[in-house]
Protein backbone atom coordinates (compact mmCIF):
# COMPACT_ATOMS: atom_id res chain seq x y z
CA UNK A 1 0.00 0.00 0.00
CA UNK A 2 1.43 3.34 -1.08
CA UNK A 3 0.35 6.62 1.09
CA UNK A 4 1.77 9.19 -0.56
CA UNK A 5 3.94 12.07 -0.87
CA UNK A 6 2.95 15.06 1.86
CA UNK A 7 2.09 18.21 0.01
CA UNK A 8 1.92 21.88 1.57
CA UNK A 9 0.49 24.64 0.57
CA UNK A 10 3.08 27.42 -1.84
CA UNK A 11 5.06 29.56 0.24
CA UNK A 12 8.46 31.86 -0.66
CA UNK A 13 10.10 28.92 -0.73
CA UNK A 14 8.11 27.17 -3.86
CA UNK A 15 10.99 26.73 -5.62
CA UNK A 16 12.86 24.31 -3.21
CA UNK A 17 9.84 22.26 -3.00
CA UNK A 18 9.25 22.25 -6.65
CA UNK A 19 13.01 20.88 -6.77
CA UNK A 20 12.65 17.83 -4.90
CA UNK A 21 10.07 16.79 -7.50
CA UNK A 22 12.51 17.33 -10.08
CA UNK A 23 14.51 15.12 -8.02
CA UNK A 24 12.45 12.25 -9.08
CA UNK A 25 14.25 10.50 -6.09
CA UNK A 26 12.94 10.08 -2.25
CA UNK A 27 15.01 11.78 0.19
CA UNK A 28 12.99 10.50 3.23
CA UNK A 29 11.05 7.24 3.02
CA UNK A 30 8.69 5.79 6.29
CA UNK A 31 7.65 2.40 6.30
CA UNK A 32 4.63 1.48 8.72
CA UNK A 33 2.74 -1.46 10.06
CA UNK A 34 -0.12 -2.71 9.46
CA UNK A 35 -1.89 -1.29 12.34
CA UNK A 36 -0.32 2.14 11.52
CA UNK A 37 -1.54 2.25 7.95
CA UNK A 38 -5.47 2.83 8.83
CA UNK A 39 -3.81 6.33 10.49
CA UNK A 40 -1.90 6.95 7.48
CA UNK A 41 -3.81 10.44 6.75
CA UNK A 42 -3.05 11.57 10.23
CA UNK A 43 0.35 10.42 9.69
CA UNK A 44 0.98 12.74 6.63
CA UNK A 45 -0.76 15.30 8.52
CA UNK A 46 1.77 15.22 11.08
CA UNK A 47 4.22 15.05 8.61
CA UNK A 48 2.86 18.73 7.17
CA UNK A 49 2.84 20.30 10.30
CA UNK A 50 6.58 19.34 11.17
CA UNK A 51 7.62 20.64 7.81
CA UNK A 52 5.92 23.92 8.85
CA UNK A 53 7.82 23.64 12.25
CA UNK A 54 11.09 23.35 11.40
CA UNK A 55 10.83 25.27 8.59
CA UNK A 56 9.87 28.11 10.94
CA UNK A 57 12.94 26.97 13.78
CA UNK A 58 15.88 27.05 11.39
CA UNK A 59 14.84 28.11 7.96
CA UNK A 60 15.27 24.50 6.24
CA UNK A 61 12.61 23.08 4.13
CA UNK A 62 12.28 19.66 4.59
CA UNK A 63 11.31 17.28 1.75
CA UNK A 64 8.10 16.04 1.69
CA UNK A 65 8.08 12.14 2.92
CA UNK A 66 6.77 9.36 0.99
CA UNK A 67 4.94 6.90 3.75
CA UNK A 68 4.13 3.78 2.82
CA UNK A 69 2.61 0.36 4.20
CA UNK A 70 2.64 -3.31 3.86
CA UNK A 71 6.08 -3.01 1.53
CA UNK A 72 8.30 -4.82 4.36
CA UNK A 73 7.96 -7.08 7.10
CA UNK A 74 7.66 -4.59 9.50
CA UNK A 75 5.46 -5.40 13.15
CA UNK A 76 1.92 -4.48 13.18
CA UNK A 77 2.86 -1.42 15.04
CA UNK A 78 6.65 -0.68 13.70
CA UNK A 79 7.82 2.38 12.06
CA UNK A 80 10.77 3.09 9.97
CA UNK A 81 12.51 5.96 8.84
CA UNK A 82 15.01 5.64 5.81
CA UNK A 83 17.56 8.54 3.98
CA UNK A 84 18.67 7.90 1.06
CA UNK A 85 17.51 4.39 1.24
CA UNK A 86 19.05 4.24 4.23
CA UNK A 87 17.53 2.93 7.77
CA UNK A 88 18.31 5.41 10.45
CA UNK A 89 15.73 5.35 12.75
CA UNK A 90 13.02 2.78 13.40
CA UNK A 91 10.37 2.60 17.15
CA UNK A 92 7.16 1.27 17.95
CA UNK A 93 3.71 3.45 18.33
CA UNK A 94 0.40 2.44 19.62
CA UNK A 95 -1.76 2.70 16.96
CA UNK A 96 -3.73 5.81 17.91
CA UNK A 97 -4.30 10.17 17.37
CA UNK A 98 -1.74 10.90 20.78
CA UNK A 99 0.90 7.96 20.13
CA UNK A 100 1.50 9.61 16.39
CA UNK A 101 0.93 13.17 16.92
CA UNK A 102 3.79 12.74 20.11
CA UNK A 103 6.05 9.99 20.22
CA UNK A 104 6.33 9.90 16.28
CA UNK A 105 6.15 13.46 15.88
CA UNK A 106 9.47 13.88 18.16
CA UNK A 107 11.06 10.61 16.81
CA UNK A 108 10.75 11.99 13.11
CA UNK A 109 11.35 15.74 14.02
CA UNK A 110 14.80 14.41 16.02
CA UNK A 111 15.79 11.94 12.71
CA UNK A 112 15.63 14.47 10.52
CA UNK A 113 18.34 17.19 12.74
CA UNK A 114 20.53 14.50 13.70
CA UNK A 115 20.58 13.68 10.00
CA UNK A 116 20.11 16.74 8.38
CA UNK A 117 23.47 17.05 6.54
CA UNK A 118 22.72 14.23 4.39
CA UNK A 119 19.25 15.78 3.15
CA UNK A 120 19.93 18.89 2.64
CA UNK A 121 22.12 18.89 -0.50
CA UNK A 122 24.09 21.36 -2.78
CA UNK A 123 20.77 21.27 -5.44
CA UNK A 124 18.96 22.93 -2.68
CA UNK A 125 21.46 25.33 -1.99
CA UNK A 126 21.29 26.36 -5.02
CA UNK A 127 17.28 27.26 -4.50
CA UNK A 128 18.34 29.45 -1.47
CA UNK A 129 20.73 31.36 -4.02
CA UNK A 130 18.17 31.60 -6.57
CA UNK A 131 15.78 33.11 -4.08
CA UNK A 132 18.86 35.68 -3.17
CA UNK A 133 19.75 36.25 -6.58
CA UNK A 134 16.50 37.74 -8.18
CA UNK A 135 16.97 41.18 -5.63
CA UNK A 136 20.70 41.24 -5.14
CA UNK A 137 22.74 39.05 -8.18
CA UNK A 138 25.65 40.86 -7.76
CA UNK A 139 26.02 39.86 -4.00
CA UNK A 140 25.40 35.88 -5.45
CA UNK A 141 28.24 36.64 -8.05
CA UNK A 142 30.71 37.74 -5.34
CA UNK A 143 30.10 34.84 -3.43
CA UNK A 144 29.80 31.80 -6.19
CA UNK A 145 33.00 33.54 -7.29
CA UNK A 146 35.07 32.65 -4.52
CA UNK A 147 33.11 29.79 -2.41
CA UNK A 148 31.88 26.60 -3.43
CA UNK A 149 28.28 25.33 -3.29
CA UNK A 150 29.75 23.02 -0.71
CA UNK A 151 31.09 25.61 0.98
CA UNK A 152 27.98 27.35 1.25
CA UNK A 153 26.13 24.73 1.87
CA UNK A 154 28.26 24.12 5.00
CA UNK A 155 28.08 27.09 6.29
CA UNK A 156 24.26 27.14 6.22
CA UNK A 157 24.26 23.46 7.47
CA UNK A 158 26.82 24.82 10.53
CA UNK A 159 24.13 27.92 11.27
CA UNK A 160 21.27 25.62 11.58
CA UNK A 161 23.28 23.09 14.09
CA UNK A 162 24.39 25.89 16.33
CA UNK A 163 21.00 26.50 17.21
CA UNK A 164 20.16 29.46 14.59
CA UNK A 165 18.04 30.05 11.34
CA UNK A 166 18.74 31.09 8.60
CA UNK A 167 14.73 31.78 7.71
CA UNK A 168 16.33 35.65 6.81
CA UNK A 169 18.09 33.86 3.71
CA UNK A 170 18.68 37.32 2.38
CA UNK A 171 20.49 38.36 5.44
CA UNK A 172 22.50 34.86 5.81
CA UNK A 173 23.97 35.66 2.09
CA UNK A 174 24.46 39.30 2.86
CA UNK A 175 26.36 38.55 6.44
CA UNK A 176 28.49 35.60 3.69
CA UNK A 177 28.87 38.28 1.24
CA UNK A 178 30.46 41.10 3.97
CA UNK A 179 33.04 38.10 5.40
CA UNK A 180 34.33 36.91 2.02
CA UNK A 181 34.77 40.59 0.65
CA UNK A 182 36.46 41.59 4.16
CA UNK A 183 38.68 38.62 4.50
CA UNK A 184 39.30 38.63 1.01
CA UNK A 185 41.29 42.00 1.43
CA UNK A 186 43.79 40.93 4.02
CA UNK A 187 44.13 37.44 2.65
CA UNK A 188 46.39 35.54 0.07
CA UNK A 189 43.98 34.93 -2.92
CA UNK A 190 45.07 30.89 -3.30
CA UNK A 191 43.99 30.71 0.20
CA UNK A 192 40.84 28.68 0.53
CA UNK A 193 38.32 30.38 2.89
CA UNK A 194 37.32 28.43 5.94
CA UNK A 195 33.18 28.01 5.60
CA UNK A 196 33.41 26.67 9.34
CA UNK A 197 34.93 29.61 10.85
CA UNK A 198 32.18 31.72 8.33
CA UNK A 199 29.34 30.16 9.66
CA UNK A 200 31.09 30.68 13.48
CA UNK A 201 30.74 34.51 13.03
CA UNK A 202 27.49 34.84 11.19
CA UNK A 203 25.90 32.74 14.01
CA UNK A 204 27.57 35.15 16.28
CA UNK A 205 24.98 38.02 14.99
CA UNK A 206 21.59 36.05 14.82
CA UNK A 207 19.44 36.73 17.87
Amino acid sequence: MHIGKQETEPSVYDKIDTLYDELNDDIIVIKIGEDLVPHGDYIVKQIGSLREEIKDECGFIMPPVNVNGNLSPLQENEFCILIRGTVVQNGFLVPNVKGIREEFYETLKTTVYQHIDKIFTNEMTEKYLEIVRRNNSWLIWNITGVLSMTDIKTIMLDIIQKGKSINNVDYIFEQIGEHVLTEGKYRDCLTKFNPHAIAKKIAQNIK
